[in-house]
């Protein structure tokens, strides 16, 4: 076997080399991770900015379900007949 001689050897790995940078350079142009980032950065400051709206939206559907909560207790103890609610309808028949 003949032994490759070092400018056929130097010409590989250049070509290697040329080939390796075109793939780099394809895969940045098709999937842009540095846009991508900068994209989920902003997107993720957008989310941390938007909390405390989303949390004041939390506190007011919980607070409309407790209010439907006790509505539907209060129709429903007043629908069954308790000790406890005599003297309430009485005073609302008043």
């Amino acid at each position: 076997m003949a032994k490759p001689t070092a400018a056929a050897t130097i010409q590989t790995y250049f070509t290697r080399l040329k080939n390796f940078l075109d793939f780099t350079r394809v895969f940045l142009k098709k999937r842009n991770p540095i846009k991508i980032f900068i994209t989920q950065v902003i997107g993720q400051l957008k989310e941390l900015a938007t909390v405390k709206k989303k949390l004041k939206n939390i506190q007011y559907r919980i607070n409309y379900e407790r209010y439907k909560l006790k509505k539907t207790e209060l129709i429903l103890a007043q629908n069954s007949e308790h000790l406890f609610l005599k003297g309430r309808s009485l005073n609302q028949t008043r």
